[in-house]
């Protein structure tokens, strides 16, 4: 017992000095373009966190609805988007329009979105990659954005998605080619 509390002790001392670091248990976000964050899944805390922190003021969940999550985003005033997505999908066309205008909605003053799935996966980057796209970025300037372990969480589907959507927004540049809504 004595050694335990020596031990527990020693532990608490290292962790005041800094010496060994505490991970919590906050998703990891990232601020991948002003007004989109991408991250995994947050608790009541993470959103009050992302409000204050980075102006969160709208959730988009790739992942599963969650009724606390919508409880706590309406109770911060947070709009909230449920946009299903399967593991290793990507967006739809009819899907990247309805995010647009979200995106439109809840970045207008200046504020963010939140976009997450439930590890902050391939789901979250293709669908940031995707909004980016659709801004009129292109893929080199996109996949910049993006850090080495995200992009690599991309499975094939994802990447050809991503092309397609990239190739078609090229082709829209001539005259009388229809766009999806740009964010």
């Amino acid at each position: 017992m004595l050694t335990l509390i020596l031990v527990l002790g020693l532990a608490r001392l290292l962790v005041s000095v800094g010496v060994i670091q505490v991970s919590s248990l906050r998703p990891a976000v990232q601020t991948v373009a002003p007004g989109l964050v991408i991250g995994s899944a947050p608790g009541d805390a993470d959103l009050q966190d992302l409000a204050s922190d980075f102006r969160v003021d709208g959730v988009v969940d790739l992942d599963a609805p969650s009724v606390a999550e919508q409880t706590a985003a309406a109770s911060l005033g947070q709009g909230y988007l449920y946009l299903p997505l399967p593991p290793d999908a990507s967006p739809t066309r009819a899907q990247l329009q309805v995010l647009a205008r979200f995106m439109r909605r809840y970045t207008a003053r200046g504020d963010s979105v939140y976009l997450h799935d439930d590890v902050g996966g391939g789901r979250a980057v293709t669908t940031a990659a995707m909004l980016l796209l659709l801004r009129g970025q292109s893929w080199p300037a996109v996949s910049a954005e993006l850090t080495t372990a995200e992009l690599a969480s991309l499975s094939a589907g994802q990447r050809k998605a991503i092309r397609r959507l990239e190739a078609a927004l090229h082709k829209a540049r001539g005259p009388g080619a229809v766009r999806l809504d740009p964010w």
